[in-house]
């Protein structure tokens, strides 16, 4: 009876024991992802994520997935995170290398608008609308050259770099200066000076001509970094209702439509039909170009040869006539009975 007893109470605190256990994976499997942190940020979370977090946490997409080196929050290896807000759904980088200083300090890659333009489904054309794109960002592209001689126009900022070595600058080329896309188009570059790099700084409006700018002020900009929004991972709840999204970046909110108004597979089928019928009628166009050289090909070598053919034979008879009017046979020749008897041999030889 104890030993009955025992193993009751025995199985009751496995079941117990088994029971608590699955209630702590339950509770740990529908645990929050909490919030990262690396150096100066301490919230990385939805949708960004650290390398390394738990599967799950953040967004799936790569493109928000943040590392942290040297105690620095990295975005795609060239940017620095400087802060990221969760109210108005931006984050703001700084491209890696430059430093407060008195001179000008460079960045360490050359930048473009691209770097940053990157959509979720990057090979699908139709689907590269404003829903997919991971950050929306509107700046101002710089150009920083070398030129051999000094430049007289104030679109040109002079700047004094920090570090002359560096092969963005040359030696042999003592002149440097910034150039902001908007004020020139590059085509207008003097043909001495060599564009060293391209930089993205924040929106400009600040200030009210980019020939007002002076290199501190550039500088400031750059270090200020780029603010990038982050509003269109919010799409995702227009998605699961099955309609489309389009993100308002001026209110931060997004609005929900049941059409894209685009009809971009249509319009892809129509520009592929067209694109046919363009290549058949250049393809009709060659046939009948190539039919036409060769039917008029093929009629002046006939009409060619039938003139030479009736040179030849009027010159065969030109010949002729030629040689009968050299022996003066052009009249009959009257003969005598006797003389043609004589010839024929009495009439047993033919003439002619």
């Amino acid at each position: 009876m104890m030993l009955r007893q025992a193993k009751l109470v025995g199985v009751g605190l496995i079941t117990l024991l088994h029971v608590r256990f699955l209630s702590f994976c339950a509770a740990s499997e529908n645990q929050p992802c909490r919030p990262s942190s690396c150096g100066d940020i301490k919230n990385i979370s939805n949708p960004f994520r650290l390398k390394g977090d738990p599967l799950g946490c953040g967004h799936p997409d790569p493109a928000y997935e943040l590392v942290c080196e040297n105690n620095r929050t990295i975005l795609y290896g060239k940017y620095h995170v400087a802060e990221i807000n969760y109210d108005n759904y931006t984050i703001r980088v700084v491209v890696a290398g430059l430093e407060k200083s008195n001179c000008f300090s460079l960045p360490l890659y050359s930048l473009t608008m691209d770097h940053l333009d990157r959509y979720k489904y990057p090979d699908e054309p139709c689907k590269k609308t404003e829903q997919n794109r991971v950050f929306w960002q509107s700046g101002n592209l710089v150009f920083l050259m070398n030129c051999p001689r000094p430049i007289f126009d104030y679109n040109y900022i002079p700047v004094v770099p920090c570090n002359r070595t560096n092969a963005t600058f040359s030696s042999s080329q003592p002149y440097a200066y910034a150039l902001v896309g908007g004020s020139k188009q590059v085509r207008d570059l003097p043909y001495s000076c060599t564009i060293g790099m391209t930089v993205v700084t924040g929106n400009l409006k600040a200030v009210s001509e980019p020939s007002n700018l002076s290199s501190s002020d550039l500088q400031e900009k750059l270090l200020m970094g780029l603010q990038l929004s982050f509003l269109s991972f919010r799409c995702h709840e227009c998605k699961v209702k099955g309609r489309w999204c389009m993100p308002n970046f001026s209110n931060n909110t997004i609005q929900c439509h049941d059409d894209d108004g685009s009809n971009c597979e249509m319009n892809m089928i129509s520009i592929l039909f067209i694109i046919q019928i363009i290549l058949a009628f250049k393809i009709a166009n060659f046939m009948i170009i190539i039919g036409g050289r060769f039917v008029l090909g093929t009629s002046s070598l006939l009409g060619y040869l039938i003139y030479k053919f009736q040179r030849r034979h009027l010159s065969l008879d030109d010949d002729i006539e030629e040689f009968l009017q050299n022996h003066k046979n052009l009249q009959p020749i009257r003969y005598s009975y006797s003389h043609l008897k004589k010839v024929t041999n009495n009439f047993k030889n033919k003439l002619g």
